[in-house]
């Protein structure tokens, strides 16, 4: 039995940059919100970047 291909295509980056929102500064994901959200649950925020084209927030489990 043959398996169908599935045909992805590539997200439009700048369509996406487009199409992003700004993050307010009520919003979970603002850096001042979401630093102490991890802390309290036992991460600690390592990397944050908000750049129009992507937005990466990278957290290690605290010890």
């Amino acid at each position: 039995m043959g398996h169908a291909a599935r045909v992805m295509k590539a997200p439009d980056l700048h369509q996406h940059a487009i199409d992003g929102r700004p993050l307010s500064p009520e919003d979970p994901l603002a850096e001042p919100n979401l630093r102490p959200m991890l802390d309290a649950t036992g991460w600690r925020l390592t990397t944050y970047d908000d750049a129009a084209e992507h937005f990466l927030a990278r957290a290690v489990l605290a010890r």
